[in-house]
């Protein structure tokens, strides 16, 4: 009974996404968080109004974008039978010219770059261009996609985990999940594909052929973030407002932390130190090996992202769209960390942050990327991803 009232919260808060546009009437716009990648120069990320956007940050220009279309919805996440543009939660991964994207609608689609530029049909098969399913449906993709080697795994709602040729698209193994829904992004160590449930369980599976491998581990509360690995370790947060600390193989947790709410975002891992954004608004860093707070950053708004690295400092963004960084040199007095800077986008951060050369891009629930200078301590540019020039 606890764990549907746990997974009814969450798809509350996934449904509120979507009540404005509800309430407004006519086509509802997509929503989604997605995070910012960087490649070669360039920027690429998923609107909240249903395309993948890729930008030339150097110009503040949209070099292209790709509109995922619209479907038909009248069930779960719907208001209504009407047509609504594709919801994207996912970070784009680019692998060269290719470009991965998960979508709400059970989707993963490969888009080329050179393709897309020019604007042609998709897919261009030639162009290494596909999508997945070509027939029928999948449940909704809302973790990041994985890519390792020839294959990317994703994590879909309908509790199976799919392995799809990196190349041509095409379906390499389904494993069932005993799990209702997976909405976390899988991590890969060596062989072995980990993945977090609402319900509890941390399974194992095969990257080769999908099978369930033979040590799972067992909670008596569901997790809430994707899982993070160091030195065979798992760190991963639950509904019970703890981070765990499992070890590989083990069945108990070697300890557990106390937050003051969820640990939504998945953990990052540095030297020894583990670094937890909290739903309290809170960043933790804690021992790896012992589960000891080292130091605390409060941030006053609930930090639901994952930070990122710039050499030592530790960027962090919270719900209200401010960005702090964090000097982990820096000795804390009393386990308390203060920022050496702190930013404003005045709009919530809830998908990844991207950064290169001291430039940390956002994009924010506005529907707009930013670009924040670290040494200066602002905003050096910023485009909305519906069309609007930079400023």
């Amino acid at each position: 009974m606890k764990q549907r009232k746990i997974l009814f919260i969450i798809v509350l808060s996934l449904l509120s996404l979507t009540m404005t546009s509800c309430m407004s009437g006519g086509t509802q716009p997509a929503q989604g968080w997605a995070g910012v990648a960087y490649h070669e120069g360039v920027l690429y990320t998923g609107s909240m109004d249903g395309a993948v956007v890729v930008v030339n940050p150097a110009t503040r220009t949209s070099e292209w974008s790709y509109d995922f279309g619209v479907v038909s919805s009248g069930g779960f996440m719907s208001c209504g039978q009407t047509s609504a543009p594709v919801a994207m939660y996912g970070t784009p991964v680019v692998d060269g010219d290719l470009v991965y994207a998960g979508l709400y609608d059970g989707r993963v689609l490969a888009l080329s770059s050179s393709a897309r530029r020019q604007n042609l049909s998709f897919p261009q098969m030639r162009e290494g261009e596909w999508v997945y399913p070509k027939k029928g449906e999948v449940g909704s993709v809302v973790g990041d996609l994985v890519v390792s080697k020839d294959a990317i795994y994703v994590a879909s709602s309908d509790g199976k985990v799919y392995s799809l040729d990196k190349v041509f698209g095409d379906l390499n193994w389904e494993s069932d999940i005993p799990s209702e829904k997976l909405w976390k992004t899988p991590v890969i160590e060596d062989d072995t594909l980990y993945v977090s449930t609402f319900d509890g369980c941390i399974y194992s599976l095969s990257t080769k052929d999908g099978a369930l491998l033979p040590w799972a581990f067992k909670a008596d509360i569901g997790f809430a973030s994707s899982p993070a690995i160091y030195q065979d370790t798992i760190f991963v947060g639950a509904f019970d407002n703890n981070l765990y600390a499992i070890k590989i193989g083990g069945n108990e947790p070697l300890w557990k932390f106390q937050g003051g709410r969820w640990f939504w975002a998945a953990p990052v891992i540095r030297e020894g130190i583990v670094y937890a954004g909290c739903l309290d608004g809170r960043m933790y860093a804690i021992s790896a090996e012992t589960g000891e707070l080292k130091w605390e950053c409060d941030t006053q708004r609930p930090v639901a992202s994952s930070p990122v690295w710039d050499g030592d400092l530790l960027i962090v963004a919270n719900g209200a769209g401010e960005i702090f960084v964090l000097d982990t040199n820096a000795r804390p007095e009393n386990k308390v960390m203060l920022p050496v800077k702190t930013m404003s986008v005045n709009a919530s951060v809830q998908g990844a942050l991207c950064i290169h050369d001291d430039i940390v891009y956002v994009h924010a629930q506005d529907n707009c990327l930013y670009a924040l200078d670290i040494a200066r301590g602002g905003i050096n540019w910023k485009l909305s991803l519906t069309g609007e020039e930079a400023s």
